[in-house]
C-alpha cells in the first residue's frame, strides 16, 4: 500500500543540471537532477523542495528510484525558478 502524499505549496523546476546526494544512513546516492526536472515545496520543514518527477532514474524497479519516492531528494530554494503556488484544497 503506498503512503498519501505529503502536501505541497507551490511547484517549481530546477533552474541547471544538479549534481546532488540523497538517501538515509549508509544508503547515500549521488545523481544527476536534469534542468527543467519538476519540483515541490512541501508543506513545512527546514529544506522543503523535493524532486517529484523521477523520469529521470532509468530503472523504476531500483532501490535507487525507490530511495527517491520514499524519502525524496532535496533541491536548494535558490536552484529553483517558475516558481508556481498550489491552490488549497478543503475537505
Amino acid at each position: 500500500m503506498k503512503s498519501t502524499p505529503t502536501p505541497h505549496v507551490a511547484t517549481g523546476v530546477t533552474k541547471e543540471e544538479l549534481q546532488l546526494t540523497f538517501g538515509a544512513g549508509r544508503m547515500r546516492y549521488d545523481v544527476t537532477v536534469p534542468a527543467g526536472t519538476r519540483c515541490r515545496k512541501l508543506d513545512g520543514g527546514a529544506d522543503p523542495w523535493v524532486v517529484c518527477d523521477l523520469g529521470f532514474i532509468e530503472d523504476k524497479r531500483s532501490i535507487l528510484y525507490s530511495d527517491a519516492d520514499i524519502y525524496g531528494i532535496r533541491v536548494p530554494e535558490d536552484k529553483i525558478t517558475d516558481i508556481k503556488p498550489v491552490a488549497k484544497r478543503f475537505g
